[in-house]
């Protein structure tokens, strides 16, 4: 018998009672079993219309009150105000790293940027190509297991907005202290892997999105809650699909629209609710974490994790064995009793627990335990 199969023969699995497995993909993440069931028929009738929502009009009666109830359900989790748009944009998070300094980044001014990480990188790179951009806090130096304390991260004098990454996927970190923007100036957030995880702060912010694969829905599509008084301030001549007063004064619907994903959105938000909003999220999430990080402390030193505790992300846990094959035999040994998207980005290898707002207690107990018994068998 091979050290996998006696690992899969005496590990305290717990597989989900459904029968589906505890996926820790990064994105696409996990969605709540009761909203995929409630999509399973809407694909097929959607409230009695007698069509399912891939092919109802984004411009009929029907559609116009799923936008509404998707909108209003947002912003209700979210705790906004007026002062605030929320609009549904296509392209993912990506598109956000341009669009951001197309409509705010003029020509002879700059903006502030911290590289917390590869997402953050990316969006660093893209403003760059539209205009000058300051680097706030380089976490190179640090091999990104970390991010800014407060001393570090100052706003340059003059900067339109300052961009950050408050959780990190790929190295799994997070902000601890909200980093500040230059006089005039305001925040923009990209709140992709921790959005609903947490109450949202949005005290100097001027821009907050996030990618909906991870906590809101499908891939392809990004949430952005923008202040009303940015609206229409665009700093150059844009086209219309790349102009965020567009999508506000028609509803998100310049064009026809991720009518599923907007759906999506809505059920997720209503779930969220039902399960005791941001605050039930947060305290699900540091407790699935605390599991984790309990389950290396307990270990001997045979796993190691990747981040400063401090700055521990509690929704991406990364850690890693004594070797990369140990690594690999955990990934393969986890995946074959149900414990899928454990293998680290390949840009940091390792291990990478992802643990959205989906993810049941239940399937961080069943890691924790299965990480003891690897640790005790191959320590």
């Amino acid at each position: 018998m091979t050290s996998v199969e006696n690992l899969l023969r005496t590990a305290a699995v717990r597989p989900m009672a459904s029968g589906r497995v505890f996926n820790f993909s990064a994105g696409p993440a996990c969605l709540p079993i009761e909203v995929l069931q409630q999509l399973q028929q809407d694909l097929v009738d959607l409230r009695g219309s007698g069509m399912g929502i891939l092919e109802v009009s984004h411009r009929g009666p029907l559609f116009d009150q799923l936008l509404d109830e998707s909108h209003s359900a947002f912003r209700r989790v979210a705790a906004v105000g007026s002062e605030w748009a929320t609009l549904f944009i296509p392209g993912g998070a990506t598109l956000q790293f341009g669009m951001i300094p197309m409509n705010f980044l003029p020509d002879g001014g700059h903006a502030d940027y911290a590289d917390t990480g590869l997402w953050a990188t990316k969006a660093l790179v893209d403003a760059k190509t539209v205009g000058r951009v300051n680097t706030t806090f380089d976490g190179k130096a640090f091999a990104f297991n970390r991010t800014p304390n407060a001393n570090e991260a100052a706003p340059t004098p003059g900067a339109a907005y300052h961009h950050w990454c408050s959780n990190n996927t790929v190295d799994g970190t997070k902000w601890t202290v909200v980093p500040q923007a230059a006089a005039g100036g305001w925040l923009a957030r990209d709140a992709s892997s921790d959005l609903f995880s947490e109450p949202l702060d949005l005290r100097h912010h001027g821009v907050v999105y996030a990618a909906a694969q991870k906590n809101l829905g499908p891939s392809g599509m990004t949430m952005v809650l923008i202040r009303r008084d940015l609206l229409g301030k665009a700093c150059r001549k844009l086209p219309s699909m790349l102009r965020y007063d567009e999508y506000d004064k028609h509803e998100s619907r310049p064009n026809t629209p991720n009518t599923f994903g907007i759906h999506v959105v809505g059920l997720i938000c209503q779930w969220i609710e039902r399960n005791g909003g941001v605050h039930a999220m947060q305290r699900l999430a540091a407790n699935r974490c605390g599991l984790l990080l309990q389950a290396i402390d307990q270990s001997g030193g045979f796993w190691r994790a990747h981040s400063e505790r401090a700055c521990q992300s509690p929704i991406n846990v990364l850690f890693r064995s004594p070797s990369s094959e140990l690594d690999s035999s955990f990934v393969a040994a986890a995946a074959a009793a149900g414990m899928d998207g454990l293998a680290g980005h390949r840009s940091t290898g390792g291990i990478r627990a992802s643990m959205y707002n989906a993810m049941p207690l239940e399937g961080a107990q069943a890691l924790a335990d299965f990480m003891g018994d690897f640790a005790r068998r191959n320590g």
